[in-house]
């Protein structure tokens, strides 16, 4: 990890009127890191990315992009954000390399520059074939391709995307989750969505927002592990089932059984577990040492999507 952070966030609030719509943000990002903002609509995401691509200011805080303040050095910042709106800010009857230029022009990059840059990103993102072609007569996936070509014009050290896969098709959003995981090779990535299964695929780091605030935050591997309220484990046993009840309910730890099958002699329960010590090779012991056959015990990993809707509706 690098000393300084790309992106430096500290006790970000925006306030409209009466209404607090991000309530003391603070988090840092790290190059090579794509870190989601996930949380339902109204959470505060698009208004947190708003402020840390200076588009709007914040009511209190600041945001620090390579070392620079967005409040005293936002013109030094924001060379270094390429941003992606929700809603792609594309001028729909430029042609695609027109467009571009235009891009790269605003970002101050010399003739030499802009026609390299342009050229990379027209291979990596594969605009190669549409370059000369109307931006308005695109499909909705190519738009989204120059959207990010947009952002990504003179190699911005932070790239900031709103539901970057929004009204996408299933392919079109595997191929825009893939260069998004290439982006992060040369940037940090801040991303917003609503979408689990999104920050399960794309995401190193997790902020699960609601109500303007931070809830809970870490990989989703973390969040899983740490947030779930207790253990869920598959057991597979043959014996008497009266006996082995009996048995699972003189574990301290086992807070309930649920017979899932039942199957030429053997059974199968969800056992739920407190969430803390290991409860396993205990289960064990008392089932070999009551004379029944454990065939199978497996822990179930808690979904991400159970505890972010515990989150949210809390």
């Amino acid at each position: 990890m690098n000393s300084v952070p790309v992106l430096k966030v500290r006790n970000l609030i925006k306030q409209f009127g009466d209404f607090k719509a991000v309530s003391g943000l603070t988090f840092d990002a790290q190059e090579k890191e794509i870190v989601g903002l996930l949380g339902p609509n109204g959470a505060g995401k698009t208004t947190t990315l708003r402020m840390l691509s200076g588009f709007i200011p914040p009511t209190q805080g600041d945001v620090w992009v390579a070392g620079h303040s967005i409040r005293e050095k936002s013109l030094e910042a924001r060379r270094q954000i390429g941003y992606l709106p929700e809603n792609v800010p594309l001028y729909r009857e430029m042609r695609v390399i027109e467009f571009l230029k235009f891009v790269g022009g605003l970002r101050g990059l010399n003739k030499k520059e802009l026609e390299s840059d342009i050229r990379r990103l027209l291979e990596y993102l594969s605009l190669g074939s549409v370059q000369k072609k109307i931006i308005g007569t695109l499909s909705k996936g190519f738009r989204q391709r120059v959207g990010l070509a947009q952002a990504l014009i003179g190699s911005p050290k932070l790239i900031l995307l709103d539901e970057p896969t929004s009204g996408l098709d299933p392919e079109q959003t595997v191929e825009i989750r893939r260069l998004i995981a290439h982006i992060k090779e040369t940037s940090c990535v801040i991303m917003s969505t609503h979408l689990l299964s999104e920050v399960e695929i794309v995401a190193d780091r997790v902020l699960i927002m609601n109500h303007g605030g931070v809830v809970a935050s870490g990989s989703p591997q973390d969040l899983t592990h740490r947030l779930a309220m207790g253990r869920s484990f598959k057991l597979g046993v043959r014996g008497n089932e009266v006996k082995i009840l009996e048995l699972l309910g003189s574990v301290s730890e086992i807070v309930s059984v649920q017979k899932v099958e039942e199957l030429a002699g053997s059974f199968y329960f969800c056992v739920q577990t407190k969430p803390d010590g290991d409860v396993q090779p205990k289960m064990i012991q008392k089932l070999v040492r009551g004379g029944i056959q454990v065939l199978e015990l497996a822990e179930d990993e808690a979904r991400l999507e159970e505890i972010f809707l515990k989150l949210v509706r809390s």
